[in-house]
């Protein structure tokens, strides 16, 4: 049986107190791509528990914006100036 897959990408704005706390748990299942945002294959299962706990640890006046897609080979990837050396080419 194969699992169904969802491409995500999360972009946040919060206090940074709270950036740490949010980068540590997302880099449990998304990989880091440059501040305040994380990449990944991941589950419909992860997702909700992703949004789940982002929604439970936000700061209050924290911003975070969840991108999916059904299939990362849909999605056009450009990138100007130097990115994070921990990132892999996903795509």
């Amino acid at each position: 049986m194969f699992a169904i897959l969802m491409f995500i990408i999360v972009v946040y704005d919060t206090e940074s107190k709270n950036c740490v706390k949010l980068h540590k748990y997302l880099k449990r299942y998304l990989q880091w791509n440059q501040n305040s945002v994380f990449e990944g294959t991941i589950t419909p299962a992860q997702y909700l528990q992703i949004k789940q706990i982002l929604d439970e640890r936000r700061a209050p006046r924290s911003h975070i914006t969840l991108y999916t897609m059904g299939n990362e080979k849909l999605l056009t990837r450009e990138e100007i100036g130097t990115g994070q050396e921990n990132i892999s080419n996903i795509l």
